[in-house]
Protein backbone atom coordinates (compact mmCIF):
# COMPACT_ATOMS: atom_id res chain seq x y z
CA UNK A 1 0.00 0.00 0.00
CA UNK A 2 2.70 2.23 0.47
CA UNK A 3 4.20 2.22 -2.94
CA UNK A 4 0.80 2.56 -4.40
CA UNK A 5 0.59 5.62 -2.18
CA UNK A 6 3.96 6.58 -2.74
CA UNK A 7 3.35 6.22 -6.30
CA UNK A 8 -0.24 8.05 -6.69
CA UNK A 9 1.31 11.13 -4.48
CA UNK A 10 4.52 11.33 -7.31
CA UNK A 11 2.32 10.98 -10.36
CA UNK A 12 0.44 14.08 -9.01
CA UNK A 13 3.27 15.94 -8.32
CA UNK A 14 4.42 15.16 -11.91
CA UNK A 15 1.44 16.16 -13.14
CA UNK A 16 0.73 19.17 -11.24
CA UNK A 17 4.42 20.72 -11.41
CA UNK A 18 4.06 19.79 -15.90
CA UNK A 19 0.78 22.49 -15.47
CA UNK A 20 2.69 24.97 -13.35
CA UNK A 21 3.07 27.55 -16.61
CA UNK A 22 -0.79 27.45 -17.29
CA UNK A 23 -0.97 28.02 -13.60
CA UNK A 24 1.38 30.77 -13.08
CA UNK A 25 -0.52 32.62 -16.14
CA UNK A 26 -3.72 32.68 -14.81
CA UNK A 27 -2.25 33.54 -11.55
CA UNK A 28 -0.17 36.88 -12.74
CA UNK A 29 -1.37 37.31 -16.76
CA UNK A 30 -5.60 36.40 -16.77
CA UNK A 31 -6.04 38.68 -19.28
CA UNK A 32 -3.88 37.25 -22.14
CA UNK A 33 -5.57 33.78 -21.50
CA UNK A 34 -9.20 34.68 -22.21
CA UNK A 35 -10.08 31.62 -19.63
CA UNK A 36 -13.54 30.13 -19.37
CA UNK A 37 -14.47 27.91 -16.34
CA UNK A 38 -15.02 25.22 -19.06
CA UNK A 39 -11.19 25.58 -19.87
CA UNK A 40 -10.38 24.80 -15.93
CA UNK A 41 -12.35 21.63 -16.27
CA UNK A 42 -10.72 20.49 -19.10
CA UNK A 43 -7.40 21.35 -17.22
CA UNK A 44 -8.43 19.28 -14.18
CA UNK A 45 -9.52 16.27 -16.39
CA UNK A 46 -6.13 16.30 -17.91
CA UNK A 47 -4.01 16.94 -14.85
CA UNK A 48 -5.99 13.43 -13.43
CA UNK A 49 -5.57 11.61 -16.58
CA UNK A 50 -1.54 12.48 -16.61
CA UNK A 51 -1.27 11.85 -12.78
CA UNK A 52 -2.79 8.36 -13.39
CA UNK A 53 -0.39 7.56 -16.32
CA UNK A 54 2.53 9.21 -14.41
CA UNK A 55 1.56 7.84 -11.39
CA UNK A 56 1.70 4.39 -13.24
CA UNK A 57 4.66 4.04 -14.57
CA UNK A 58 6.57 5.68 -11.67
CA UNK A 59 4.80 2.36 -9.43
CA UNK A 60 6.61 0.38 -11.91
CA UNK A 61 10.12 2.27 -11.21
CA UNK A 62 10.22 2.20 -7.72
CA UNK A 63 11.60 -0.87 -6.39
CA UNK A 64 14.51 -0.56 -8.95
CA UNK A 65 17.47 0.91 -7.61
CA UNK A 66 19.89 -0.09 -11.09
CA UNK A 67 20.54 2.03 -13.70
CA UNK A 68 17.63 1.24 -15.92
CA UNK A 69 15.55 2.29 -13.18
CA UNK A 70 16.58 5.80 -12.36
CA UNK A 71 16.79 6.30 -16.42
CA UNK A 72 13.08 5.04 -17.01
CA UNK A 73 12.56 7.32 -13.59
CA UNK A 74 14.12 10.37 -15.15
CA UNK A 75 12.26 10.08 -18.69
CA UNK A 76 9.24 10.48 -16.74
CA UNK A 77 9.99 13.33 -14.30
CA UNK A 78 11.92 15.39 -17.91
CA UNK A 79 9.45 16.80 -19.02
CA UNK A 80 7.74 17.82 -16.03
CA UNK A 81 10.64 19.43 -14.36
CA UNK A 82 11.19 21.08 -17.47
CA UNK A 83 7.91 22.64 -18.09
CA UNK A 84 8.60 23.41 -13.68
CA UNK A 85 11.11 25.06 -14.93
CA UNK A 86 10.05 27.07 -18.31
CA UNK A 87 7.13 28.32 -15.80
CA UNK A 88 9.64 29.51 -12.94
CA UNK A 89 11.89 30.94 -15.86
CA UNK A 90 9.41 33.70 -16.91
CA UNK A 91 8.22 34.96 -13.42
CA UNK A 92 12.08 35.87 -12.64
CA UNK A 93 12.92 39.47 -12.27
CA UNK A 94 15.56 38.83 -14.61
CA UNK A 95 13.35 37.58 -17.23
CA UNK A 96 14.54 39.38 -19.71
CA UNK A 97 18.26 39.10 -19.43
CA UNK A 98 17.63 35.47 -19.63
CA UNK A 99 16.36 35.79 -22.73
CA UNK A 100 18.23 38.14 -23.89
CA UNK A 101 21.99 35.88 -22.80
CA UNK A 102 20.29 33.22 -24.18
CA UNK A 103 20.34 34.33 -27.66
CA UNK A 104 24.30 33.37 -27.52
CA UNK A 105 24.86 30.52 -29.21
CA UNK A 106 27.58 29.78 -26.63
CA UNK A 107 25.10 29.48 -24.41
CA UNK A 108 22.27 28.39 -25.80
CA UNK A 109 23.86 24.98 -26.63
CA UNK A 110 26.68 25.41 -23.76
CA UNK A 111 24.31 24.96 -21.00
CA UNK A 112 21.81 22.37 -21.40
CA UNK A 113 24.97 20.45 -23.15
CA UNK A 114 26.82 21.18 -19.76
CA UNK A 115 24.03 20.65 -17.19
CA UNK A 116 23.23 17.16 -19.81
CA UNK A 117 26.93 16.09 -19.86
CA UNK A 118 27.20 16.70 -15.60
CA UNK A 119 23.81 14.53 -14.87
CA UNK A 120 25.13 11.49 -17.22
CA UNK A 121 28.11 11.80 -14.94
CA UNK A 122 25.92 11.68 -12.13
CA UNK A 123 24.40 8.28 -13.56
CA UNK A 124 26.83 6.49 -14.63
CA UNK A 125 29.31 7.12 -11.37
CA UNK A 126 26.46 7.04 -8.65
CA UNK A 127 22.80 5.72 -10.64
CA UNK A 128 20.84 4.98 -6.92
CA UNK A 129 22.10 7.90 -5.62
CA UNK A 130 20.91 10.07 -8.47
CA UNK A 131 17.32 7.33 -8.41
CA UNK A 132 16.96 8.43 -4.73
CA UNK A 133 17.57 12.10 -5.28
CA UNK A 134 15.48 12.51 -8.05
CA UNK A 135 12.60 10.73 -5.86
CA UNK A 136 13.19 13.15 -3.06
CA UNK A 137 13.22 16.03 -5.44
CA UNK A 138 10.24 15.10 -6.57
CA UNK A 139 8.69 14.68 -2.98
CA UNK A 140 10.19 18.43 -2.25
CA UNK A 141 8.23 19.30 -5.15
CA UNK A 142 5.25 17.52 -4.90
CA UNK A 143 3.15 20.60 -3.00
CA UNK A 144 3.33 22.74 -6.17
CA UNK A 145 0.56 20.63 -7.59
CA UNK A 146 -1.27 21.17 -4.73
CA UNK A 147 -1.23 25.23 -5.83
CA UNK A 148 -2.02 24.44 -9.49
CA UNK A 149 -5.18 22.55 -8.31
CA UNK A 150 -6.37 25.31 -6.66
CA UNK A 151 -5.28 28.01 -9.01
CA UNK A 152 -7.28 25.77 -11.65
CA UNK A 153 -10.26 25.59 -9.48
CA UNK A 154 -10.16 29.20 -8.42
CA UNK A 155 -10.28 30.32 -12.21
CA UNK A 156 -13.68 27.72 -12.90
CA UNK A 157 -15.37 29.68 -10.58
CA UNK A 158 -14.39 33.36 -12.51
CA UNK A 159 -17.66 34.29 -14.23
CA UNK A 160 -14.85 34.16 -17.52
CA UNK A 161 -14.85 36.22 -20.45
CA UNK A 162 -17.90 36.06 -23.77
CA UNK A 163 -15.45 34.57 -26.28
CA UNK A 164 -18.35 34.05 -29.09
CA UNK A 165 -21.95 35.41 -29.78
CA UNK A 166 -24.06 35.79 -32.37
CA UNK A 167 -26.84 38.30 -31.75
CA UNK A 168 -29.33 40.56 -34.41
CA UNK A 169 -29.90 43.87 -32.49
CA UNK A 170 -31.86 46.62 -34.54
CA UNK A 171 -30.09 48.61 -36.46
CA UNK A 172 -30.02 52.39 -35.64
CA UNK A 173 -32.09 54.49 -37.89
CA UNK A 174 -29.72 56.85 -39.86
CA UNK A 175 -27.69 56.91 -43.39
CA UNK A 176 -27.59 53.73 -45.47
CA UNK A 177 -23.78 52.89 -45.75
CA UNK A 178 -22.33 50.25 -47.56
CA UNK A 179 -21.53 47.15 -45.92
CA UNK A 180 -17.36 47.59 -44.82
CA UNK A 181 -15.01 44.68 -44.27
CA UNK A 182 -11.71 46.10 -42.36
CA UNK A 183 -9.30 43.28 -42.45
CA UNK A 184 -6.06 43.66 -40.30
CA UNK A 185 -3.18 41.77 -41.25
CA UNK A 186 -1.19 41.63 -37.80
CA UNK A 187 2.79 43.17 -38.77
CA UNK A 188 2.07 43.31 -42.85
CA UNK A 189 4.84 45.57 -43.08
CA UNK A 190 4.74 48.49 -46.09
CA UNK A 191 8.66 47.94 -46.17
CA UNK A 192 8.09 44.80 -47.42
CA UNK A 193 4.91 44.85 -49.49
CA UNK A 194 6.02 48.32 -51.30
CA UNK A 195 8.43 49.07 -53.29
CA UNK A 196 8.33 52.95 -54.28
CA UNK A 197 4.77 53.16 -54.99
CA UNK A 198 3.59 50.14 -55.94
CA UNK A 199 2.96 46.85 -54.50
CA UNK A 200 5.54 44.39 -55.06
CA UNK A 201 4.83 42.03 -57.98
CA UNK A 202 5.53 38.63 -55.74
CA UNK A 203 2.48 39.77 -54.22
CA UNK A 204 -0.44 39.39 -56.55
CA UNK A 205 -3.64 39.57 -54.67
CA UNK A 206 -2.59 42.48 -52.99
CA UNK A 207 -1.49 44.43 -56.11
CA UNK A 208 -4.78 43.61 -57.99
CA UNK A 209 -6.51 44.97 -54.81
CA UNK A 210 -4.40 47.89 -54.95
CA UNK A 211 -4.86 48.54 -58.83
CA UNK A 212 -8.54 49.77 -58.16
CA UNK A 213 -8.22 50.76 -54.80
CA UNK A 214 -7.26 53.84 -52.65
CA UNK A 215 -3.49 53.70 -51.70
CA UNK A 216 -2.64 55.68 -48.69
CA UNK A 217 1.47 55.98 -49.01
CA UNK A 218 2.32 57.63 -45.85
CA UNK A 219 -0.10 56.28 -43.22
CA UNK A 220 1.55 56.22 -39.31
CA UNK A 221 -0.28 53.50 -37.08
CA UNK A 222 -1.20 54.21 -33.44
CA UNK A 223 1.66 52.41 -32.30
CA UNK A 224 4.31 50.25 -32.95
CA UNK A 225 3.21 47.01 -31.12
CA UNK A 226 -0.26 45.08 -31.15
CA UNK A 227 -0.51 45.85 -27.75
CA UNK A 228 -0.76 49.84 -28.54
CA UNK A 229 -1.70 50.09 -31.85
CA UNK A 230 -5.16 47.62 -32.15
CA UNK A 231 -6.45 49.88 -29.05
CA UNK A 232 -5.74 53.17 -30.85
CA UNK A 233 -7.74 51.88 -33.52
CA UNK A 234 -10.97 51.09 -31.60
CA UNK A 235 -10.95 54.53 -29.25
CA UNK A 236 -9.88 56.46 -32.23
CA UNK A 237 -6.97 57.73 -31.01
CA UNK A 238 -3.73 56.95 -30.14
CA UNK A 239 -1.68 56.05 -26.58
CA UNK A 240 1.25 56.74 -25.88
CA UNK A 241 1.23 53.11 -23.90
CA UNK A 242 -1.13 50.27 -23.06
CA UNK A 243 -0.66 48.02 -20.46
CA UNK A 244 -2.58 45.22 -18.83
CA UNK A 245 -3.39 46.11 -15.26
CA UNK A 246 -4.52 42.96 -13.75
CA UNK A 247 -8.04 41.48 -15.72
CA UNK A 248 -8.04 45.17 -17.75
CA UNK A 249 -6.26 47.64 -19.55
CA UNK A 250 -4.47 50.87 -18.75
CA UNK A 251 -3.83 53.80 -21.30
CA UNK A 252 -1.47 56.39 -20.96
CA UNK A 253 -1.40 59.76 -22.60
CA UNK A 254 1.49 62.23 -20.91
CA UNK A 255 0.85 62.05 -17.73
CA UNK A 256 -3.04 60.47 -17.78
CA UNK A 257 -3.41 57.04 -16.72
CA UNK A 258 -6.78 55.53 -16.74
CA UNK A 259 -8.54 51.85 -17.85
CA UNK A 260 -9.01 51.77 -21.58
CA UNK A 261 -12.98 51.91 -23.20
CA UNK A 262 -13.02 50.24 -25.82
CA UNK A 263 -17.26 51.81 -25.89
CA UNK A 264 -16.88 55.36 -25.48
CA UNK A 265 -18.90 57.14 -27.82
CA UNK A 266 -16.03 58.45 -29.86
CA UNK A 267 -14.72 55.12 -30.73
CA UNK A 268 -14.82 53.10 -33.64
CA UNK A 269 -17.35 50.31 -32.93
CA UNK A 270 -19.67 53.13 -30.84
CA UNK A 271 -19.61 55.44 -34.51
CA UNK A 272 -20.02 52.24 -36.73
CA UNK A 273 -23.65 51.27 -34.63
CA UNK A 274 -24.45 55.24 -34.07
CA UNK A 275 -24.12 55.73 -37.96
CA UNK A 276 -26.73 52.49 -38.64
CA UNK A 277 -24.12 49.61 -39.16
CA UNK A 278 -24.28 46.16 -37.73
CA UNK A 279 -20.79 45.73 -35.81
CA UNK A 280 -19.03 42.25 -36.19
CA UNK A 281 -15.76 41.78 -35.10
CA UNK A 282 -13.54 38.66 -34.84
CA UNK A 283 -9.68 38.37 -34.00
CA UNK A 284 -7.25 37.29 -31.73
CA UNK A 285 -4.83 38.07 -28.74
CA UNK A 286 -7.25 40.64 -26.91
CA UNK A 287 -10.91 40.17 -25.44
CA UNK A 288 -12.93 41.56 -28.13
CA UNK A 289 -16.40 40.58 -27.40
CA UNK A 290 -15.37 41.21 -23.62
CA UNK A 291 -13.95 44.78 -24.89
CA UNK A 292 -16.82 45.37 -26.84
CA UNK A 293 -19.98 44.26 -25.56
CA UNK A 294 -23.32 45.13 -26.76
CA UNK A 295 -21.94 47.25 -29.41
CA UNK A 296 -21.48 44.01 -31.64
CA UNK A 297 -23.69 42.18 -33.18
CA UNK A 298 -21.30 39.22 -33.86
CA UNK A 299 -18.22 38.66 -31.91
CA UNK A 300 -15.50 36.03 -31.91
CA UNK A 301 -12.34 36.12 -29.83
CA UNK A 302 -8.83 34.05 -29.26
CA UNK A 303 -6.31 34.29 -26.91
CA UNK A 304 -2.97 34.43 -28.50
CA UNK A 305 -1.48 31.27 -26.36
CA UNK A 306 -5.25 29.02 -24.82
CA UNK A 307 -6.10 26.68 -27.36
CA UNK A 308 -9.43 26.28 -26.07
CA UNK A 309 -10.47 29.08 -27.50
CA UNK A 310 -10.27 28.34 -31.06
CA UNK A 311 -10.62 24.90 -31.01
CA UNK A 312 -14.18 23.70 -30.31
CA UNK A 313 -15.60 20.97 -28.16
CA UNK A 314 -14.16 19.49 -25.02
CA UNK A 315 -11.03 17.90 -25.13
CA UNK A 316 -7.88 17.26 -22.13
CA UNK A 317 -4.91 17.87 -24.85
CA UNK A 318 -6.11 21.33 -24.90
CA UNK A 319 -4.65 22.37 -21.66
CA UNK A 320 -1.50 20.55 -22.45
CA UNK A 321 -0.71 22.29 -25.76
CA UNK A 322 -1.59 25.34 -23.95
CA UNK A 323 0.94 24.85 -21.50
CA UNK A 324 3.72 23.44 -23.73
CA UNK A 325 2.62 27.12 -25.92
CA UNK A 326 3.53 29.00 -22.53
CA UNK A 327 7.01 27.95 -22.66
CA UNK A 328 9.68 29.80 -23.61
CA UNK A 329 10.92 29.87 -27.40
CA UNK A 330 14.49 29.06 -27.16
CA UNK A 331 16.43 26.25 -27.19
CA UNK A 332 15.68 23.26 -26.16
CA UNK A 333 12.46 24.44 -24.95
CA UNK A 334 11.25 25.47 -28.00
CA UNK A 335 11.63 22.18 -29.61
CA UNK A 336 7.95 20.77 -27.97
CA UNK A 337 6.93 24.38 -27.73
CA UNK A 338 6.75 24.68 -31.69
CA UNK A 339 4.88 22.33 -33.05
CA UNK A 340 1.78 22.59 -30.82
CA UNK A 341 1.99 26.53 -31.22
CA UNK A 342 2.01 26.03 -35.21
CA UNK A 343 -0.55 23.62 -34.88
CA UNK A 344 -2.89 26.83 -32.84
CA UNK A 345 -1.65 29.77 -35.59
CA UNK A 346 -3.19 27.60 -38.64
CA UNK A 347 -6.70 27.02 -36.31
CA UNK A 348 -6.70 30.40 -35.79
CA UNK A 349 -6.28 31.29 -39.40
CA UNK A 350 -9.32 28.80 -40.28
CA UNK A 351 -11.30 30.03 -37.14
CA UNK A 352 -10.57 33.82 -38.41
CA UNK A 353 -10.98 32.89 -42.00
CA UNK A 354 -14.43 31.28 -41.55
CA UNK A 355 -16.08 34.24 -39.50
CA UNK A 356 -14.60 36.74 -42.28
CA UNK A 357 -16.19 34.54 -45.13
CA UNK A 358 -19.73 34.59 -43.18
CA UNK A 359 -22.46 35.96 -45.49
CA UNK A 360 -22.97 39.93 -46.02
CA UNK A 361 -26.39 40.84 -45.35
CA UNK A 362 -27.11 42.96 -49.01
CA UNK A 363 -30.71 44.21 -46.82
CA UNK A 364 -28.10 45.91 -43.71
CA UNK A 365 -24.97 47.79 -43.49
CA UNK A 366 -22.17 45.85 -41.43
CA UNK A 367 -19.19 47.10 -40.22
CA UNK A 368 -16.62 43.54 -40.10
CA UNK A 369 -13.61 44.11 -38.36
CA UNK A 370 -11.17 41.25 -39.01
CA UNK A 371 -8.02 40.62 -37.02
CA UNK A 372 -5.85 38.10 -38.42
CA UNK A 373 -2.59 36.80 -36.82
CA UNK A 374 -0.67 36.11 -39.76
CA UNK A 375 2.13 37.17 -41.02
CA UNK A 376 3.26 37.79 -37.36
CA UNK A 377 4.96 34.59 -35.82
CA UNK A 378 4.76 31.90 -35.19
CA UNK A 379 5.92 31.48 -39.58
CA UNK A 380 4.10 28.59 -40.12
CA UNK A 381 2.80 29.20 -43.82
CA UNK A 382 4.25 29.81 -47.36
CA UNK A 383 2.77 30.47 -50.69
CA UNK A 384 1.37 26.85 -50.64
CA UNK A 385 -0.25 26.36 -47.71
CA UNK A 386 0.49 25.44 -43.99
CA UNK A 387 4.37 24.05 -44.11
CA UNK A 388 5.58 24.61 -40.76
CA UNK A 389 9.45 25.42 -40.76
CA UNK A 390 11.91 23.28 -38.02
CA UNK A 391 12.07 26.63 -36.01
CA UNK A 392 8.65 28.59 -36.71
CA UNK A 393 9.35 31.28 -34.36
CA UNK A 394 12.82 32.34 -35.67
CA UNK A 395 12.62 36.07 -36.99
CA UNK A 396 16.13 36.44 -38.43
CA UNK A 397 16.67 36.28 -41.40
CA UNK A 398 13.49 37.23 -42.75
CA UNK A 399 12.58 34.45 -44.96
CA UNK A 400 10.03 32.76 -42.51
CA UNK A 401 8.48 35.94 -42.14
CA UNK A 402 8.87 36.45 -46.30
CA UNK A 403 7.09 33.16 -46.54
CA UNK A 404 4.13 33.23 -44.56
CA UNK A 405 3.50 37.81 -46.15
CA UNK A 406 3.17 35.20 -49.60
CA UNK A 407 0.66 33.31 -47.97
CA UNK A 408 -1.67 36.47 -46.37
CA UNK A 409 -1.16 37.41 -50.31
CA UNK A 410 -2.40 33.71 -51.12
CA UNK A 411 -5.15 34.15 -48.39
CA UNK A 412 -6.71 37.97 -49.32
CA UNK A 413 -6.79 36.58 -53.05
CA UNK A 414 -9.08 33.80 -52.17
CA UNK A 415 -11.23 36.08 -49.68
CA UNK A 416 -11.75 38.73 -52.63
CA UNK A 417 -12.99 36.05 -54.95
CA UNK A 418 -15.27 34.53 -52.35
CA UNK A 419 -16.58 38.36 -52.28
CA UNK A 420 -17.05 38.46 -55.74
CA UNK A 421 -18.86 34.68 -56.01
CA UNK A 422 -21.18 35.69 -53.35
CA UNK A 423 -21.95 39.35 -55.06
CA UNK A 424 -20.46 41.65 -51.56
CA UNK A 425 -17.22 42.15 -53.44
CA UNK A 426 -18.55 45.38 -55.88
CA UNK A 427 -21.31 46.86 -52.83
CA UNK A 428 -18.62 46.34 -49.62
CA UNK A 429 -15.76 48.74 -49.07
CA UNK A 430 -12.91 46.89 -48.23
CA UNK A 431 -10.37 48.04 -46.07
CA UNK A 432 -6.72 46.03 -46.39
CA UNK A 433 -4.35 47.73 -43.07
CA UNK A 434 -2.13 46.40 -40.54
CA UNK A 435 -0.96 47.59 -36.54
CA UNK A 436 2.55 47.79 -37.14
CA UNK A 437 5.37 46.77 -39.42
CA UNK A 438 7.88 43.83 -39.42
CA UNK A 439 9.14 43.77 -35.40
CA UNK A 440 12.59 42.14 -36.05
CA UNK A 441 13.70 45.11 -38.67
CA UNK A 442 14.84 43.89 -41.67
CA UNK A 443 14.08 45.99 -44.62
CA UNK A 444 11.84 47.57 -41.63
CA UNK A 445 13.09 51.49 -41.26
CA UNK A 446 9.52 52.61 -39.93
CA UNK A 447 7.53 50.39 -38.16
CA UNK A 448 4.57 52.52 -37.71
CA UNK A 449 4.78 53.03 -41.25
CA UNK A 450 1.41 50.74 -42.22
CA UNK A 451 0.06 49.76 -45.73
CA UNK A 452 -3.43 50.98 -45.77
CA UNK A 453 -5.92 50.74 -48.68
CA UNK A 454 -9.33 51.32 -48.93
CA UNK A 455 -11.80 50.07 -52.02
CA UNK A 456 -15.02 52.17 -51.54
CA UNK A 457 -18.22 50.18 -52.96
CA UNK A 458 -18.36 50.78 -56.73
CA UNK A 459 -14.63 51.83 -56.79
CA UNK A 460 -12.20 50.54 -60.16
CA UNK A 461 -9.80 53.07 -60.41
CA UNK A 462 -6.78 53.35 -58.28
CA UNK A 463 -6.13 56.21 -56.62
CA UNK A 464 -2.90 57.58 -54.62
CA UNK A 465 -3.24 59.18 -51.51
CA UNK A 466 0.83 61.03 -50.22
CA UNK A 467 -0.40 63.10 -47.20
CA UNK A 468 0.30 61.68 -44.15
CA UNK A 469 -2.35 60.14 -42.70
CA UNK A 470 -3.55 58.67 -38.83
CA UNK A 471 -4.63 55.27 -39.46
CA UNK A 472 -7.46 55.34 -36.98
CA UNK A 473 -8.64 58.54 -38.61
CA UNK A 474 -8.44 56.90 -41.73
CA UNK A 475 -10.38 53.89 -40.38
CA UNK A 476 -12.94 56.13 -38.62
CA UNK A 477 -14.00 57.12 -42.10
CA UNK A 478 -14.44 54.59 -43.47
CA UNK A 479 -17.78 54.01 -41.06
CA UNK A 480 -19.02 57.52 -41.43
CA UNK A 481 -21.47 58.32 -43.96
CA UNK A 482 -21.75 61.53 -44.30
Amino acid sequence: MTRVLKAGWLGVALAGIFFYPLAAALDSDPYYLQWQPSHSVEALVALGLLAVICGALVYVTLPRESRGGTLALGAIALIPLLSLGAGLSRQLPIDDQLRSAWESGSVRYGVPAAIGIALLAAFFLRPQAVGRGLRRVLMVLSPVSLVVVVTLVRAMSGPGTVLASTASAPVAAGAQCSSVVALLFDELSFAYLYEGGSIRQEFPAFREFASHATNYLDVRAPGDETMVSVPGYLAGRPFDNIRVEGAHLDYEIGKERAPFNARQPQGLFARARAEGFSPEVVGYYFPYCELLGPLTDACRSFSFYNVSTARTGFSPLHPIMTTLILWPRQFPLGLLKNPPFAAFQRSLVEETTAFAERPIDASRPIFRFVHFSIPHLPFVFDADGYHPPFDPLRQTPDTAYVNQLHYADRLFGELMTHMRQDGSFDRTTIVLFSDHGFRSRGRETNSRHVPFLVKRAGQTMRTDVATPTAAEQLLMQTVSCQ
